[in-house]
């Protein structure tokens, strides 16, 4: 009874989601059959985890390998909470189809935070029942089918032999909880996270749609303890534009040209272990881990003081892909992550380029494929597309030097001008090197170092077979990491700023950017802004980054230190625990952070305190009104 029960919950969830796009087809004028089939079928995912949620104590109590459970009163208690709680889900659900047009989100727990304190909800719910009658009576006649499918358990015969009963009902529970707690992660495999609501984004066209794929009792649910960001007034909103403005209007007269675009996100590859950007480390002697990313740096545009905007891997897409920090919070999970706005891919796919992105774990693997599709992707190529489990390296994914000769060879068969990202995996822990190369990389201070060595192989193979492909002279690569390690060796990098330490290089075979040893603060949310400098892109767009290829520009790096913004600019970093400043280093010279001149500089002080209350008052109340589009 209880299988037949959870499936007529997901049954009205799913009538639920096709009431939703019926009545608010008007906000999505371009959907045909096959794309709504897609997003019905992708939102049974959530529906799974949505109903498991709302039905996992009733689901519980009716699995408890104990006979009490077929007791009447006991009966009578779990019937009226599964009426209850699913009465609720469903009502939420209902709710939602009247009140997403003015919102365009699934309505989330952020809804109790906003209007908890309002004494009229009950108003506005009783005249809301009015205006919107007919959802009443689909509510009421929702709630009789649940009445009257729910049935009524019948102890089972094991009951009466004792020595079967418990060994086999404890067997079921068991089993309830691991399908359970597989259908509210949303799979089996190790790398799959419990989904969020940005991963139903994997097949919407647009933000929208997200609506479509999603249920709200998932969304309340999966939002209960996420964080809620609040609006900051420091400035009015005209002051805070004079100050810093994430609009960037790019007006050229020069052509924009359209080469392609290469971007490598390395996993796990720290500054700290590149030993050409670290060459006063150990007396002078210092020589790192990567030698081909350290030949690569030498005949390129590379960035030496560069800074991740994170300290996670679903971090860095929306940094260096759409120049969106995570402050307070992951922003790929946070629900700001289904606002609308346009990447580096979509604004380049609006120029015609083709565009994909490449991840050789499975597919769903934290959940970068919908990140990738609500940035703009076109397409997606994980290990489904792969299609050599040989390869598998038996923990994350296909391993990096096999995967990264099969995206130099699968940009040969794309359209040019093509926007390419690929995000490798190897370096990961627990750091595994392919049985071959055990004995050819030689170990390191740390089991991560082999690892790079490895890792580091894997790119040079990759670029000796990209130089063989007819679009590598028409191409810019950057290349760049996910984030920093926690696990140093060396004392210069064991601070705040050590702990997002990352190489960030850009690369032309046709040395359009020649060889330059940068040395001015660079961060990954200045990625894309350079690029579309690079290229000349001629329209206004949104990001919250600089453009490094400015000359007029004034570079800084944000990122949040366990709640505390660091905020640097020129030689100095200022942190900022969101009231006030609390320490200012000059950052190159004082490596160790020793020495804290709050009181001894104020002029920086108010200035870079200025700048980064405007950042911060930007980044909160854009996110919160879902203005990220420049228009």
């Amino acid at each position: 009874m209880i299988a037949w029960r959870f499936l007529v919950v997901m049954l009205l969830f799913s009538v639920t989601r096709l009431l939703f796009y019926v009545f608010n087809r008007h906000l999505f004028v371009d959907m045909t059959p096959g794309h709504l089939g897609e997003l019905m079928l992708q939102g049974l995912r959530f529906d799974l985890a949505g109903a498991l949620y709302v039905n996992i104590l009733n689901i519980a109590l009716q699995s408890i390998p104990l006979r009490i459970r077929y007791h009447t009163i006991y009966q009578s208690v779990t019937k009226w909470l599964f009426f209850i709680t699913n009465g609720v889900a469903i009502m939420v659900n209902l709710i939602d189809i009247a009140y997403f047009p003015f919102t365009l989100h699934r309505t989330d727990w952020s809804f109790f935070t906003e209007f908890g304190n309002n004494n009229n909800l009950l108003s506005i719910l009783g005249a809301g029942c009015l205006q919107y009658w007919y959802l009443v009576f689909i509510f009421i006649f929702f709630m009789v089918v649940l009445v009257k499918s729910y049935g009524k358990a019948e102890p089972s015969k094991l009951t009466k032999k004792p020595v079967l009963f418990y060994p086999v009902t404890l067997a079921v529970l068991l089993l309830v909880i691991g399908l359970s707690v597989a259908g509210i992660r949303g799979g089996f495999t190790r790398t799959t996270r419990p989904i969020t609501l940005a991963d139903a984004g994997a097949k919407a066209n647009n933000p929208a749609e997200l609506g479509i794929v999603l249920n709200t009792p998932f969304s309340m649910l999966r939002t209960i303890n996420a964080k809620v960001l609040e609006e900051k007034h420091y400035y009015s909103d005209s002051e805070v534009e004079s100050i810093y403005s994430p609009i960037h209007k790019n007006l050229t007269d020069e052509k924009f040209q359209k080469k392609n675009v290469v971007i490598l996100i390395l996993e796990s590859f720290a500054r700290e272990n590149v030993g050409s950007m670290n060459r006063y480390l150990e007396n002078g002697t210092y020589k790192g881990y990567t030698p081909f990313l350290d030949s690569l740096i030498s005949v390129s545009h590379s960035y030496y003081d560069a800074f991740a905007n994170g300290r996670k891997s679903i971090e860095a897409m929306p940094s260096v892909l759409a120049s969106v920090p995570s402050l307070y919070q992951p922003f790929a999970i946070s629900r700001y992550a289904s606002n609308h706005m346009k990447g580096l891919a979509a604004l380049l796919k609006d120029e015609g380029y083709q565009t994909a992105f490449f991840h050789g774990a499975p597919n769903g693997s934290m959940g970068f494929d919908a990140m990738s599709k609500l940035l703009g992707y076109d397409a997606y190529y994980g290990m489904n597309e792969y299609g050599n489990n040989a390869d598998f390296d038996g923990f994350w994914g296909i391993k990096d030097e096999e995967f990264l000769q099969y995206f130099a060879n699968k940009m040969g068969s794309f359209r040019q001008p093509f926007l390419t990202t690929v995000f490798t995996l190897s370096s990961h822990h627990p750091f595994h090197v392919p049985e071959k190369y055990q004995h050819v990389f030689p170990e390191g201070k740390i089991p991560l170092h082999k690892c790079l060595r490895y890792s580091d192989y894997a790119l040079r193979r990759f670029f000796k077979t990209a130089s063989q492909q007819s679009w590598y002279k028409n191409t810019i690569f950057v290349i760049t990491a996910d984030h920093s390690l926690p696990a140093v060796v060396h004392n210069e990098y064991k601070n705040g700023l050590g702990d997002f330490a990352i190489p960030i290089v850009f690369f032309t075979p046709d040395h359009s950017l020649p060889p330059v040893q940068d040395t001015r603060v660079m961060q990954q949310l200045n990625v894309m802004p350079t690029l579309l400098d690079y290229l000349h892109y001629p329209k206004p767009y949104f990001a919250f980054g600089a453009d490094m290829l400015d000359k007029n520009g004034a570079p800084f790096v944000v990122n949040d230190d366990g709640g505390v913004m660091q905020y640097m600019e020129g030689d100095y970093m200022l942190r900022f625990d969101g009231k006030n400043p609390i320490g200012l280093y000059r950052f190159r010279e004082d490596v160790m952070l020793t020495n804290n001149l709050l009181n001894k500089e104020p002029v920086v002080v108010n200035r870079m305190t200025q700048k980064i209350k405007a950042i911060l008052q930007q980044y909160n109340n854009r996110l919160i009104r879902n203005q990220m589009v420049a228009r």
